[in-house]
């Protein structure tokens, strides 16, 4: 079979189409002309395929055929065939059994993407085997066996000939010196939150930073937030009142999005932050003074920063990997967010599938932040996610990572880690008489605080854990203030305020 191609599983796989016009036109069944060869079954697919998307159920030779009349060329190759093919095909094919026809039509087709890259068929098919021999060995076989093994295949390659080695033995201190000067002309940083006092703590979003919130505590907002910090080219000066160039901004930047409506959540979100407009008023219609022209601005400087989303609610850990790795690749993103680490159902049942045993919601959780920081550190970019709370922090004087939803095992996996939280009464009383104190020093604080960023972990922080950082949210616009720290106990400290910009800006 030279051109890896059943006309059998084709026909009745056609038949299924024919009898369920809307398969043809599914997101779960993915199909496309090229997964046909012979020119008969490309027309009737690209036939069903825009029957369905105008609503057919099913169809029969005379839609087909009322279909084809504007086209002479493929009208005249369907009619050669005539109505008794197209009801032998209905008749013998069993919609019961689309799943097993789609398989088999798909790891054909993505055999001949492999044998067309010049890629060896092994161990999946062998050209000097007869077709029986062939088909009987791929039914051995699902699609993501062949999609592992091509992954596979690229992996020994970018271990044999890549730069970066996936292990390597140094003897410590070797390159020391280099690297030495090297931190005076580019000191060790990652790119910037909006808070200076996170950019102090943490070096920035300094490799993998995991934040953790209750439910609708603001995670994704914030998170968002950060990503237009470091992506965007220009956002609105509320002192100067008018939109300046983001010396922040490194490059482009990913999110994964799990939940959020595209187009009336998030971008309403990333162009409140840029124009520094309330989204109420996005989603009202309804604008005072110049909002609506800076809105109108904040979407043209959105388009040109280039911050790609990527809508994945069935995510995996292989899908989210993936994507990242294809971004990092594809598009130069130096700045990734995942929205965010949960138990979606699919990552535990992939990951019981791998591992043959039933996975607890903890480490389900795990697992997915593993994969988190192995891919931030395979593509070297800064990355954020978050995670829900489970509830203890309310009984905990001072929280730790036992209240994040998946344990505190996942702490270990990341380079800093913080839990966001509106103020105690203890933290507010405690913010008067600091206030008033910093008052008595001729510094001013005009915004009482609604948010304490409690640091958990920071890998490569100069400061004790536990500190907390007291802010104002905007959550109309996702901009915060810095207002204060301090230590656990809520005694004012002094942590320097660190701007991040890029020099080339």
């Amino acid at each position: 079979m030279s051109n890896i191609y059943s006309d059998f599983h084709a026909n009745q796989l056609l038949g299924c189409l024919l009898q369920d016009v809307q398969l043809a036109n599914s997101d779960k069944y993915k199909l496309d002309k090229n997964d046909f060869v012979e020119q008969i079954h490309k027309i009737l697919y690209a036939t069903l395929h825009n029957l369905a998307k105008r609503g057919y159920k099913v169809a029969t030779y005379a839609d087909i055929e009322t279909f084809l009349q504007p086209y002479e060329a493929q009208l005249n190759v369907f009619n050669e065939i005539g109505e008794s093919y197209i009801d032998t095909i209905i008749e013998l094919a069993e919609l019961d059994n689309f799943e097993g026809y789609y398989d088999t039509i798909r790891k054909m087709s993505l055999l001949r993407d492999i044998q067309n890259d010049g890629d060896s068929l092994n161990p999946f098919w062998d050209i000097d085997k007869s077709d029986d021999d062939n088909m009987a060995n791929l039914d051995k076989y699902n699609i993501d066996d062949i999609l592992n093994e091509l992954e596979a295949r690229a992996i020994e390659k970018k271990r044999k000939y890549g730069k970066t080695k996936v292990k390597e033995e140094y003897i410590a201190g070797t390159n020391f010196m280099e690297t030495k000067e090297l931190m005076k002309e580019e000191p060790l940083m990652g790119n910037s939150f909006q808070s200076e006092y996170l950019n102090d703590i943490y070096r920035g979003i300094f490799g993998f930073i995991l934040r953790a919130a209750k439910s609708g505590g603001g995670k994704s907002i914030l998170s968002i937030a950060d990503l237009c910090k470091c992506t965007v080219t220009e956002y609105w000066d509320y002192d100067k009142k008018c939109f300046v160039k983001n010396k922040s901004r490194e490059g482009s930047s990913l999110f994964i999005n799990t939940e959020l409506e595209l187009r009336t959540e998030l971008d309403f979100i990333i162009i409140s932050w840029i124009s520094g407009v309330d989204r109420s008023h996005i989603s009202d219609g309804y604008y005072e003074g110049d909002e609506e022209e800076r809105i109108d601005y904040a979407n043209k400087v959105l388009l040109e920063s280039g911050l790609y989303i990527v809508d994945d609610p069935e995510f995996t850990c292989e899908s989210i990997t993936n994507t990242i790795k294809t971004y990092h690749h594809n598009k130069g993103i130096l700045t990734a967010c995942f929205d965010y680490v949960q138990n979606n159902g699919f990552v535990a049942k992939e990951i019981s599938s791998a591992t043959k045993v039933p996975q607890r919601e903890d480490m389900v959780l795990l697992a997915l932040t593993d994969r988190l920081k192995q891919v931030q550190k395979d593509c070297g970019i800064s990355l954020m996610s978050s995670v829900q709370t489970n509830g203890t922090e309310d009984n905990m004087e001072h929280p730790t990572e036992s209240c994040l939803a998946g344990g505190k095992s996942q702490v270990r996996k990341t380079n800093g880690t913080f839990v966001m939280l509106e103020p105690t009464k203890k933290e507010l009383d405690a913010t008067e008489i600091i206030c008033a104190g910093m008052q008595k020093k001729g510094i001013k604080i005009e915004y009482k605080p609604n948010n304490v960023l409690h640091i958990i972990k920071g890998r490569n922080s100069k400061y004790k854990k536990y500190i907390k950082v007291f802010q104002y949210i905007d959550l109309g616009t996702g901009r915060t203030i810095d207002l204060f720290c301090t230590d656990m106990y809520n005694q004012p400290i002094k942590v320097q305020r660190r701007i991040i910009e890029n020099v080339n800006n």
